[in-house]
């Protein structure tokens, strides 16, 4: 006499699960792919700034947003302080459109949370320094960075963070020496 078909065999069941699990470890895969991208893609643009910004100096003699010169680069309609520190808002606003005017850089968002690339300076701990920097950025992305480039102490080396690593999802500032 035969059994009937009242519902799933071991088989099928285990079958069903080996797929779920496969799909499981596919999107986490995937997840881990896409952070990694994004710290890549973060690390990439402050290095590709810190260039633009020191390509500049080399060419003209001046940091961009802290020249004086009246007539450079065309279309400047500021000038700063020329003391080699992007140390004023008005600076730091017009070191993009010193560097947009003279070699043609366009400021672009963070891949992360919609933070911001900045300039500025600020105490690296062996004296004062120009930065690129980052906002809006995880505290454990920051971390990441750090470890990467440099030696993973949020307040010394030359990438800082504005808080301390903690791990978490938090969103901080990270600081790039140039």
């Amino acid at each position: 006499m035969s059994r009937p078909d009242n519902g799933f065999s071991l088989i099928e069941v285990a079958i069903v699960l080996v797929v779920i699990g496969f799909l499981i470890a596919a999107v986490t895969k995937g997840q881990a792919i896409l952070y990694n991208a994004r710290v890549h893609r973060v690390a990439s643009d402050m290095k590709e700034y810190a260039h633009a910004f020191l390509l500049y100096y080399d060419r003209y003699g001046m940091y961009p947003g802290d020249e004086n010169d009246p007539s450079f680069p065309a279309g400047d309609t500021f000038n700063g302080n020329h003391n080699g520190l992007i140390d004023t808002a008005d600076e730091q606003a017009n070191a993009w459109q010193d560097l947009s005017n003279a070699l043609g850089v366009v400021r672009r968002t963070s891949p992360v949370r919609g933070g911001t690339y900045g300039f500025g300076s600020r105490g690296f701990g062996f004296g004062t320094r120009n930065h690129v920097s980052v906002t809006q950025l995880p505290n454990v992305m920051a971390q990441a960075i750090d470890l990467k480039f440099d030696d993973g102490l949020y307040d010394r080396g030359n990438i800082q963070c504005s808080a301390s690593y903690d791990g978490s999802d938090t969103l901080v500032t990270l600081y790039w020496r140039m």
